[in-house]
């Protein structure tokens, strides 16, 4: 059962935020976007679920008992990151192609203001070439790449054909990956970036091992 705490980081998510999905698979977890709808308290959450043809593969994972990562960024000063893990109960067809799963049984989360103390795999500096580097937080990672959220007002625009790179402290050394930007987005007061990871880069391995929410 969620603490009062967790349950009102949960409440805080608004209807039609844009979540990140991650569902596990037989071989590699596959992580998509969509957009949160609702909850019954204590019973069950729902999202989206677009019935383009570019989803086909995706609904075809979403099985009663599969499991899924829920990842959200909080809006707000402190930039709260959440992430919790349910349950597929049922995908639903008609009249709406919605999402059904379990409520959460714990729910995890971290602040700006506690990645700017450090926390390793949270929160990093990002620097786009041509730019000053910015505070920004790691939504979601993979071996090959991982989407970084960063505040509007603090990341100017740019076109997508740069390549940034990511500084986060590891005790007392500063690791470095450097990453292709693959695409851009603007939602609410965040832009969200996803990154492709440069080839053989042992910072990476570290990352992901240090990347505590439900990394996979």
């Amino acid at each position: 059962m969620l603490a009062q705490k967790e349950l009102q980081l949960l409440r805080d998510i608004a209807v039609g935020d844009g979540v990140d999905l991650q569902i596990a698979t037989p071989t590699a977890p596959k992580r998509v976007r969509t957009r949160y709808v609702g909850m019954e308290e204590g019973q069950g959450l729902f999202f989206s679920i677009p019935t383009s043809s570019r989803w086909a593969s995706t609904r075809d994972l979403l099985l009663p008992g599969n499991s899924v990562v829920v990842r959200h960024v909080l809006e707000g000063d402190s930039g709260t990151i959440v992430a919790f893990k349910v349950k597929v109960l049922r995908l639903l067809h008609n009249p709406l192609s919605v999402l059904i799963t379990s409520f959460p049984e714990t729910l995890q989360s971290r602040g700006l203001r506690a990645v700017k103390r450090g926390y390793p795999g949270i929160g990093v500096r990002a620097t786009v070439e041509g730019h000053e580097p910015v505070d920004a937080i790691i939504t979601d990672a993979s071996v090959s790449g991982c989407r970084v959220a960063i505040k509007q007002q603090m990341m100017p625009e740019f076109d997508g054909n740069k390549i940034l790179t990511l500084y986060y402290q590891l005790e007392s050394k500063t690791l470095s990956i450097n990453a292709s930007v693959k695409n851009v987005t603007y939602e609410n007061d965040y832009v969200y970036i996803g990154l492709q990871f440069g080839e053989k880069q042992d910072a990476v391995s570290t990352l992901l091992e240090r990347h505590i929410l439900y990394y996979e």
